[in-house]
């Protein structure tokens, strides 16, 4: 039977676009041999997976098998809609980070009162992991959020791009550690510093400011499986 699930964004899953680099799942199901099932799509937000119940789904198709559930989220939730930053930078900051940390909890307990609803047994372990630092000023395409010139034409000051980019990819990683003091059934794997960093990746390891190339990819899921 199949043991994991996985959720995930665009760090999973680039989309058909892109279907020449093998993102943080493929390597997974290729050179891992994971089997999972699971709702991985670029643009996706821990707000969507929980109001649309996709982690009960997951586990619906997963079977009685399913013992764990990775977690590749959060990015979009924080980094969408930069403009929203412009004015108010730690006020949006902070109301974003409690709401990703109320929506995982949320998301976590639901599906293990519906997994043991279901299948009985344990609860399933969650394992979510961090993102590793980007490299803002590596080319990419308009509007990709992450990217200094995204940024600065939304409203960003310099320093306010730096500490966007990298203090709060830090920040938010701490956040994803600290919850695993909160939920027992959540584990958390840190991938900074993989691609190089601080504070940006390493320009080789990466297709555009925030998404890793293949080789990137290589990498984070060599140290994923070893955590």
């Amino acid at each position: 039977g199949v043991k994991y699930g996985i959720l995930g964004d665009s760090w999973t899953d680039l989309g058909l676009s892109l279907p020449l680099i093998e993102s943080l799942r493929v390597q997974l199901e290729k050179n891992y041999q994971y089997k999972m099932v699971g709702s991985t799509l670029a643009g996706q937000t821990m707000k969507t997976v929980y109001q649309t119940g996709l982690h009960l789904q997951v586990i619906e198709e997963a079977g009685p098998d399913i013992k764990y559930m990775l977690v590749s989220l959060g990015g979009n939730d924080v980094q969408g809609s930069p403009s929203r930053y412009v004015g108010r930078f730690a006020e949006e900051k902070q109301l974003r980070f409690e709401t990703v940390k109320n929506t995982l909890l949320d998301i976590i307990r639901t599906g293990n009162i519906y997994k043991v609803q279901k299948y009985g047994g344990a609860p399933l372990i969650w394992i979510i992991n961090g993102y590793d630092y980007p490299n803002p000023d590596i080319p990419s395409n308009p509007g990709a959020t992450g990217c200094r010139p995204t940024l600065r034409d939304a409203g960003f000051t310099e320093a306010e791009v730096n500490s966007f980019v990298v203090d709060s990819l830090v920040d938010y990683n701490n956040l994803l550690r600290d919850l695993t003091t909160h939920e027992p059934q959540l584990k958390y794997i840190n991938l900074l510093g993989t691609l190089g960093g601080p504070s940006f990746s390493q320009a080789g390891y990466m297709w555009d400011c925030i998404h890793p190339n293949t080789g990137g990819f290589n990498l984070l899921a060599k140290r994923y499986v070893s955590a």
